[in-house]
């Protein structure tokens, strides 16, 4: 079975993702005398590519109103069908997570649209020393902020932002890619990451705070 490799793209950020379609198992009978013959499931790979999630981002903003990301209908006109539904499963799956977090009154949450332009999704005051604790979503993937008091916990067990959960082995890995060595009992610095949660990804993105 040949499979593609689907890659959500910024400017700034490649990820690869696979997205499956899988068709039910289905039981023939030739005769009595037949054998059952079974066929197996076939997977049903669609790709978007580079240009694909460039592209998208044309058409992929976010509507302060209602807070939530929205896709324009004339995608329609230079995508296919089957790459759409791909895109407006990812946007429903990040919409759900801003529903879930923006609540959230420790953490502050904010929303990126293709453009770069930021909203503040709930008002929370912090105190800005060694980083702040927050997460900023892409239509496509998270950037998420760990302040250095917080940092010995999350390499240690995962962090968990809102309705995000990056596991340890991700924290580690964005600590790695920021230069922030592991092993210590404090932390002077907090670290920010770019982060896929729909398949646990680590964009490759990260940096000091």
């Amino acid at each position: 079975m040949n499979k593609k490799t689907v890659k959500f793209v910024t400017p700034i950020l490649a990820t690869s993702i696979v997205f499956a379609s899988l068709a039910p198992a289905t039981l023939v009978h030739a005769d009595e005398t037949s054998e059952n013959t079974t066929h197996e499931r076939i997977a049903d790979v669609i790709a978007l590519t580079d240009a694909d999630t460039l592209l998208a981002g044309e058409y992929i903003s976010f509507n302060t109103a209602i807070n939530q990301f929205v896709i324009d209908n004339a995608i329609t006109n230079v995508l296919s069908p089957e790459k759409i539904k791909l895109i407006e499963e990812h946007v429903n799956l990040t919409n759900n997570q801003i529903n879930e977090t923006k609540t959230d009154l420790t953490t502050v949450v904010t929303a990126i649209d293709p453009s770069g332009n930021e909203s503040t999704l709930n008002n929370v005051r912090v105190a800005r020393a060694a980083g702040v604790n927050s997460v900023s979503y892409h239509w496509n993937y998270a950037r998420i902020k760990i302040k250095a008091s917080s940092l010995n916990f999350a390499v240690q067990s995962g962090f968990a932002i809102g309705s995000v959960y990056a596991p340890a082995r991700i924290v580690q890995g964005a600590c790695a890619v920021a230069g922030v060595g592991l092993g210590l009992n404090s932390f002077k610095n907090g670290i920010w990451f770019d982060y896929n949660y729909l398949v646990g990804v680590l964009c490759g993105n990260a940096g000091k705070q």
